[in-house]
């Protein structure tokens, strides 16, 4: 049986993947015609071709990893979103040919919001090949108040993540593109928890609520999220504001602010129905990647 139906299933949307290392070509042919492998960490790196990042090579090789194991694996690749005519391209080629599922992006493109209008043919890219999409931060606003007590990752991440979430719900974009599907990591961010603020700025404003015919907070329930919020009380709101349908589980593994062990916080909740239970600890991920349970 394909283990992705068995019973007890649990799917960790939310992991990264960085391989160890790619061939050092450039010192065996004596040349700067290949890509290189940095690392800034022991889980980040950089990849680069002649002084520049190079997103192809890293489809590959997530393409591999999924390929030698794809009982446990499905990939997620990247797309160079400052280009928007070669992400689309990409894109493609990640689903198409690379057989991935979708792609990972960041929640901006150079300080610009999701909602830009020069991504609109990476959209429709997105569409066309019914690319799953997660959005996860990388670069966070006002750097230089964040630069203390980790707060890149305990409050920056979080408030990218509702930014970004914000500026797809409040631009009409799922309106004028009903079939993309985006999930945003640690649990929305902020967005969660601003749904009723977001609610009356549409309802008072005309300017902002001609551009999107649906209030915010229903909108919200055609997004997906995962569950890592740490805490119980955090993903009961969740379930409430947005169903059990839409949420899934993830752990951030393998940076050290990672659930452990996967799951931990919907295994809190004792409440749960077995069927809500399965479908947030690995059902609706499936689902949301293509691959639905059996």
């Amino acid at each position: 049986m394909h283990k992705f139906s068995q019973g007890n299933l649990r799917v960790d949307f939310h992991t990264h993947y960085i391989p160890k290392h790619f061939p050092d070509m450039a010192r065996k042919y004596s040349n700067e015609g290949w890509p290189t492998l940095i690392h800034s960490t022991s889980c980040q790196a950089d990849i680069y071709f002649a002084g520049k990042h190079y997103r192809q090579m890293q489809n590959e090789e997530i393409a591999q990893a999924v390929a030698a194991s794809p009982e446990h694996f499905i990939g997620l690749g990247t797309v160079p979103l400052q280009d928007p005519d070669s992400a689309a391209n990409e894109v493609r080629r990640a689903v198409k040919k690379l057989g991935l599922a979708g792609i990972e992006i960041g929640t901006n493109i150079q300080g610009r919001n999701l909602d830009d209008p020069s991504l609109e043919a990476f959209w429709q890219a997105c569409e066309e090949v019914e690319a799953a999409i997660f959005v996860h931060p990388a670069s966070v606003f006002a750097p230089e108040r964040t630069s203390k007590y980790r707060m890149v990752l305990s409050v920056g991440y979080l408030s990218e993540t509702g930014i970004a979430a914000v500026s797809i719900v409040m631009s009409g974009l799922l309106e004028r593109r009903p079939r993309l599907r985006f999930c945003f990591a640690h649990g929305g961010g902020t967005f969660p928890w601003l749904l009723p603020r977001l609610d009356r700025t549409w309802q008072v404003f005309e300017d902002v609520k001609s551009i999107a015919a649906a209030k915010p907070s229903e909108v919200a329930k055609q997004l997906t999220y995962d569950t890592l919020t740490y805490d119980p009380a955090n993903l009961r709101l969740l379930i409430k504001r947005l169903g059990v349908d839409r949420l899934l589980m993830g752990t951030d593994y393998p940076f050290p602010l990672r659930e452990e062990p996967a799951g931990a916080v919907i295994d809190a909740l004792a409440d749960l129905s077995d069927q809500a239970r399965a479908d947030m600890l690995g059902h609706n991920a499936l689902r949301f990647l293509g691959r639905p349970p059996s």
